[in-house]
């Protein structure tokens, strides 16, 4: 599997991203990174990493065109200027975009290892995803997918609620919801199948939270959807099977 990484210098975040998901990856991922404007890796961005004991040796600033015809899996930009330069050029190809900050840019002294922790924690659940299921979920590409899986009212009351709280447990469903434990059940292993949610177990329960990989645009539909519409984070009784 291929992997690459944009933004528009290419020497902080993707810079970053590369050198993380390679660590948490191994050999099971190529992965690369690139820039729209390429200029020169960033001292801080190489420090972060080494606090965080991933391997900096390779790392360069390099342009998208030195890529050549390299076919990809996933392409994933990191800044909202490469989104919309690069999004046209990989159709047909799964493509992710995360919005970070720039650490460059950032008055805070601690910018560049915020990003990226922030960055190794969202790698992470996205490679736990596809590690889960080979087969790969279309989720991370598909609105279509998206939207028909929300269109259930308790999927869709499911995932609102958890966009108000950091994590629900099954038990939590069944009291919100009035629903029985298997029905409840079995919508989360749906909406968790699909890659919307993160489960652990503790105990007897099992506890769900929304998967902070997704594409920043899911991310902010469910927030705006929670936002404008509370009450359908308590569905009635009488929800349709």
């Amino acid at each position: 599997m291929k992997v690459l990484f944009l933004c528009s210098a290419n020497s902080a975040r993707s810079i970053m991203a590369e050198a993380i998901m390679r660590h948490f990856a191994g050999s099971d991922v190529d992965v690369f990174s690139a820039g729209t404007q390429p200029s020169h890796v960033e001292p801080e961005a190489l420090a972060a990493l080494s606090v965080l004991n991933v391997n900096t040796e390779g790392l360069h600033s390099k342009a998208i065109k030195s890529l050549g015809d390299m076919q990809f899996d996933y392409v994933i930009s990191l800044c909202d200027r490469a989104r919309l330069e690069c999004q046209t050029d990989f159709q047909g190809i799964n493509f992710i975009a995360w919005d970070f900050s720039d650490p460059v840019s950032s008055m805070k002294t601690d910018s560049f290892l915020r990003t990226a922790k922030e960055l190794s924690e969202r790698i992470r659940m996205f490679l736990l995803v596809l590690r889960k299921r080979m087969q790969l979920p279309h989720l991370f590409n598909s609105p279509q997918d998206f939207f028909k899986i929300m269109a259930d009212p308790l999927r869709l009351s499911m995932i609102l609620m958890l966009a108000r709280q950091d994590e629900l447990c099954v038990c939590d469903f069944v009291e919100i919801t009035g629903m029985s434990q298997p029905k409840v059940s079995r919508h989360l292993a749906q909406l968790r199948e699909y890659g919307l949610l993160l489960d652990r177990r503790d105990h007897r329960w099992v506890h769900y939270r929304l998967n902070p990989a997704l594409p920043d645009w899911m991310r902010q539909t469910i927030a705006v959807a929670a936002a404008h519409n509370p009450q359908l984070g308590n569905l009635s009784k009488n929800t349709t099977e």
